[in-house]
């Protein structure tokens, strides 16, 4: 059974390289990159993804923003899909820096103007290091701020779901997300009775963070 990762929000997998690098021997680990288009929507990434994947039976990660397309996929019928683990995802507006996150300029990310340490702090804490940083900075040069601007603008007028999931689920919760609330996995709590919640020690980016400790939640969702 193969795994296949589903990025965040950037949508090109850069930021995987971390977690493909400590991935167990002899496990087949694909990532799939996000649509690249402004208008490309939450049913379009799902479709594309399901397309993708093709029609053996897979783990599915997925992190972050695409917690939605992996619950659209479903919602669409994808029986291949053997488990969903979840990363730091979210399935309705995760927060209320969520709202506020649509105005921001996103080209200030992409700038110099916030030093690269007090970045690589906010966004990995004490697991900062300059190649985190670097690939942080290499995930968002090849996306346009209008792309980025509108999953943004996605993420914060997500509806709240109804659509039971029936596939099991893990969610991976790390202890130091400052960027989705707590509050967040009740909406998988209320629609997945299979789900397996796993407290990780790191940020938002806990599978750059974490890859060891968040690979041995995805291999106990082989079986």
């Amino acid at each position: 059974m193969k795994v296949v990762l589903i990025p965040g929000m950037d949508g090109t997998g850069t930021l995987f390289a971390p977690l493909i690098q400590a991935a167990p021997a002899g496990l087949e680990v694909i990532s799939l990159p996000l649509i690249q288009k402004s208008d490309a929507g939450y049913e379009d990434q799902a479709r594309h993804a399901a397309d993708s994947i093709g029609d053996e039976p897979v783990v599915l990660v997925a992190e972050s923003y695409s917690g939605m397309v992996a619950y659209s996929m479903l919602k669409n019928g994808c029986p291949n899909i053997h488990h969903v683990v979840f990363a730091a995802s979210f399935i309705a507006c995760p927060s209320r820096l969520a709202v506020l996150a649509k105005y921001l300029p996103v080209a200030l990310l992409k700038s110099s103007v916030v030093p690269k340490y007090l970045l690589g702090k906010f966004l990995f804490s004490k697991f900062s290091t300059p190649e985190l940083v670097s690939l942080f900075d290499k995930s968002l040069s090849g996306v346009g701020n209008n792309i980025l601007k509108t999953r943004l603008s996605q993420i914060a007028t997500l509806p709240i779901p109804s659509m039971p999931i029936s596939v099991p689920c893990s969610y991976i919760r790390p202890k130091g997300d400052i960027l989705v609330s707590k509050g967040a996995i009740e909406h998988f709590q209320r629609l997945c009775p299979k789900l397996a919640v796993y407290e990780v020690d790191g940020t938002h980016f806990v599978l750059q963070t974490s890859p060891h400790q968040c690979w041995r939640v995805i291999q106990s969702a082989i079986v």
